[in-house]
């Protein structure tokens, strides 16, 4: 096996269990199946740094995995769906522009959490999701935006 593969391979994996991990650390809203984590910014901070491969793949694998340890697993395929694709969306507009791409991004996830919430639970919880997705994608933004640079900062420094 190629090295390189071998390695990209490794860093996808680990990238993904970062998405994970961040997304476990939630805080919960009582009384609703809804929570917030940090996993969103993770997902913007790999795509913006690495593109749109390591955002999508990384994104879905590692907020699946984390919907199936948390006890939703029925959530667990939709997630690969919509954070694969918000991330793999961040990574590809990232060039054009950061805010830009993190909206694009955060309007993927706020579409498909909307929509699938609503189909799943009814239409009547929809807009609670809306809010919840608009303050999730805006944390992970805020998040994304003060790490990006510092990590930029750190691996500069190294290469």
């Amino acid at each position: 096996m190629d090295k390189n593969i071998a390695k990209r391979v490794a860093l996808g994996a680990i990238l993904a269990a970062m998405v994970t991990i961040a997304t476990i650390l939630h805080v919960p809203l009582p009384g609703l199946r809804i929570y917030f984590n940090l996993g969103e910014g993770v997902i913007y901070a790999i795509a913006i740094l690495l593109g749109a491969r390591y955002g999508g793949a990384c994104g879905g694998i590692g907020a699946a995995l984390a919907d199936i340890l948390l006890g939703y697993p029925l959530w667990a395929p939709l997630t690969l769906i919509i954070k694969g694709t918000e991330g793999y969306i961040v990574g590809r507009l990232a060039p054009k522009g950061r805010i830009f791409a993190m909206a694009a991004g955060a309007a993927v996830m706020i579409a498909g959490y909307t929509t699938s919430a609503g189909l799943l639970y009814g239409w009547k919880v929809a807009p609670v999701e809306f809010m919840t997705d608009i303050a999730q994608t805006g944390m992970g933004a805020a998040f994304a935006l003060v790490f990006v640079p510092i990590l930029e900062k750190r691996i500069i420094k190294r290469t």
